[in-house]
């Protein structure tokens, strides 16, 4: 779909991380960065404009979260339920069900600054209402005391 993004006139860099399992296309416009550390992590999904969450089978999806909690909106899979849940909810993520939306709100979220602003405050708050230990250990307490 990047490549479909690039041919429609898109201009920018895809940043790939973590485990290589196929073959990278010899491309300048997609770099490799491998596995990073936790701090490298967390520190590129910052400097991210947007990050894809690409994978249509989530359970939860740490990416999109961690991605939320620094501010970052996402650009996610339509065929992950749980993906499509965390942008509507979060009012922090387009998602793409084919070639013609991923390149429409790739386009969409790296043209508009106001909008990439406004989703990465939605998704910080997101993840403060919804993922903090706190806020997880009280619903977890909640649940052991209903079924006493």
């Amino acid at each position: 779909y990047f490549n479909g993004y690039q041919r429609e006139g898109g201009d920018a860099t895809l940043v790939l991380m973590g485990m290589k399992l196929m073959p990278i296309p010899e491309d300048p416009s997609v770099r490799f960065a491998g596995m990073l550390s936790e701090s490298e992590r967390a520190d590129a999904l910052e400097a991210a404009s947007v990050v894809v969450v690409p994978s249509p089978h989530e359970s939860l999806s740490l990416l999109a979260l961690e991605s939320f909690s620094v501010r970052t909106p996402i650009l996610a899979n339509a065929r992950s339920e749980v993906l499509v849940d965390h942008c509507l909810k979060a009012n922090a993520g387009l998602f793409y069900a084919n070639q013609d939306e991923f390149t429409e709100g790739l386009k969409l979220l790296l043209a508009d600054d106001r909008l990439r602003a406004a989703m990465g405050r939605n998704g910080r708050q997101y993840v403060k209402a919804n993922y903090r230990w706190d806020v997880i250990l009280g619903k977890y307490e909640r649940l052991m005391n209903s079924l006493r």
